[in-house]
């Protein structure tokens, strides 16, 4: 069993609306679930056919952990070169409803340089009953459909009140939740790089690519 790679340092970004937007164009281009998720918000949103996505700021942070000495990946694992850095990223579209409703179109990518590894998770965060910390998970089953799981909010915010120390679970319950991208916004401000760590935490399932770069979530 390979062990955990000392960690050199962690650098953080929080990406500007127009840089958001575009970076989350390039993953679309890519990963057709993205796209699955914004043609299924109208139904949910229960937009009249044809009207216009009640859209609102894109938001986007990216984490980049740099290992202390390059590492070979796990066996098995083809690589270009070996491993120094893992990077986390983390974009939201976010949409208000016409009767108040919040939903945000979010993306988790861990990608490795040098490797052809990438993990990308879509789902859309939708505030119940108007309370952004009690959030639904919804994944598309058809370009029409979201479908409820479980998992990663949980794990996110679990991280975030077990990892990050008080600072964080004091952003989380503080932090202006009138909308999803001022408090995503709020919250990278006061935490920093812990919440992309924790959101790749929650997204990675404790595989070696991340867990020593993002923590173990165990979700």
């Amino acid at each position: 069993m390979t062990s955990n790679p000392a960690v050199k340092e962690s650098t953080f970004e929080i990406h500007n609306h127009q840089a958001a937007a575009d970076e989350w164009r390039r993953l679309a281009g890519h990963e057709s679930s993205l796209d699955r998720l914004i043609s299924a918000l109208p139904s949910r949103l229960r937009l009249a056919k044809g009207a216009p996505l009640p859209e609102g700021e894109t938001v986007g942070f990216t984490s980049t952990t740099t290992l202390s000495s390059p590492m070979d990946p796990p066996e098995g694992v083809t690589t270009r070169e070996q491993v120094e850095k893992v990077n986390n990223s983390f974009f939201a579209r976010t949409f208000t409803g016409e009767n108040g409703e919040q939903m945000a179109a979010c993306a988790t990518v861990i990608e490795v340089p040098g490797t052809s590894y990438k993990q990308v998770d879509a789902f859309v965060l939708e505030a119940h009953n108007g309370d952004l910390l009690d959030a639904k998970e919804l994944v598309p089953t058809s370009s029409s459909v979201l479908e409820e799981r479980d998992g990663w909010w949980d794990a996110l915010t679990g991280c975030l009140g077990r990892d990050c120390g008080g600072v964080c679970l004091s952003a989380a319950m503080s932090c202006p939740k009138v909308n999803w991208a001022a408090f995503l916004i709020c919250l990278a401000g006061r935490c920093g790089v812990c919440v992309v760590k924790c959101a790749a935490c929650a997204t990675c399932n404790c595989s070696w690519w991340c867990k020593w770069a993002a923590g173990c979530c165990d979700n």
